[in-house]
Protein backbone atom coordinates (compact mmCIF):
# COMPACT_ATOMS: atom_id res chain seq x y z
CA UNK A 1 0.00 0.00 0.00
CA UNK A 2 1.52 3.37 -1.05
CA UNK A 3 2.03 5.82 1.68
CA UNK A 4 1.41 9.46 2.00
CA UNK A 5 4.33 11.67 1.86
CA UNK A 6 4.16 15.82 3.07
CA UNK A 7 6.64 17.64 0.78
CA UNK A 8 7.82 20.72 1.49
CA UNK A 9 9.86 23.21 -1.67
CA UNK A 10 11.85 25.32 -0.70
CA UNK A 11 9.62 28.09 -1.48
CA UNK A 12 7.78 26.97 1.70
CA UNK A 13 4.47 24.91 -0.45
CA UNK A 14 3.51 22.24 0.21
CA UNK A 15 2.83 18.64 -1.80
CA UNK A 16 1.03 15.98 0.04
CA UNK A 17 1.38 12.82 -2.82
CA UNK A 18 0.77 9.11 -2.47
CA UNK A 19 3.91 7.06 -3.50
CA UNK A 20 5.30 3.59 -2.46
CA UNK A 21 9.00 5.28 -1.65
CA UNK A 22 10.48 8.21 -1.82
CA UNK A 23 14.46 8.35 -2.29
CA UNK A 24 17.51 11.01 -2.93
CA UNK A 25 20.35 11.28 -4.90
CA UNK A 26 22.73 13.91 -4.92
CA UNK A 27 20.26 16.66 -3.68
CA UNK A 28 17.53 15.18 -6.17
CA UNK A 29 14.31 13.76 -4.16
CA UNK A 30 12.18 11.09 -6.35
CA UNK A 31 8.90 9.12 -5.56
CA UNK A 32 8.60 5.82 -6.54
CA UNK A 33 5.55 3.70 -6.74
CA UNK A 34 5.04 0.33 -5.29
CA UNK A 35 5.97 -1.10 -8.90
CA UNK A 36 9.05 1.12 -8.75
CA UNK A 37 7.72 3.39 -11.39
CA UNK A 38 8.90 7.26 -11.01
CA UNK A 39 5.63 9.21 -10.11
CA UNK A 40 6.99 12.41 -9.07
CA UNK A 41 10.75 14.58 -8.87
CA UNK A 42 11.88 16.99 -7.64
CA UNK A 43 15.55 19.13 -8.39
CA UNK A 44 18.26 19.60 -5.93
CA UNK A 45 17.72 22.67 -4.23
CA UNK A 46 14.10 22.60 -5.37
CA UNK A 47 12.65 20.39 -2.28
CA UNK A 48 13.39 21.49 1.83
CA UNK A 49 11.69 18.66 4.13
CA UNK A 50 9.55 15.54 3.41
CA UNK A 51 8.27 13.26 6.20
CA UNK A 52 5.39 10.35 5.99
CA UNK A 53 2.25 10.91 7.08
CA UNK A 54 0.51 8.04 9.02
CA UNK A 55 -3.01 7.25 10.66
CA UNK A 56 -5.20 11.02 11.36
CA UNK A 57 -2.39 12.83 9.68
CA UNK A 58 -2.76 11.05 6.50
CA UNK A 59 -6.03 12.50 6.33
CA UNK A 60 -6.86 16.05 4.99
CA UNK A 61 -8.22 17.40 8.35
CA UNK A 62 -5.81 15.53 10.55
CA UNK A 63 -3.13 16.88 12.64
CA UNK A 64 0.54 17.22 11.89
CA UNK A 65 4.03 16.10 14.19
CA UNK A 66 6.90 17.08 13.16
CA UNK A 67 8.52 13.30 13.47
CA UNK A 68 10.47 11.42 10.95
CA UNK A 69 11.61 14.64 8.77
CA UNK A 70 14.10 14.06 5.64
CA UNK A 71 15.73 17.40 5.35
CA UNK A 72 17.34 18.64 2.07
CA UNK A 73 20.43 19.97 2.42
CA UNK A 74 21.66 22.72 -0.54
CA UNK A 75 25.31 22.53 -1.00
CA UNK A 76 26.71 25.95 -2.43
Amino acid sequence: MPGVWLVQAADGTEERIEAGMLATEGGALVALSLEGVLTRAWAPGSWQTVRLLSGMEAHPAGKGNDSDVVVGLRMA
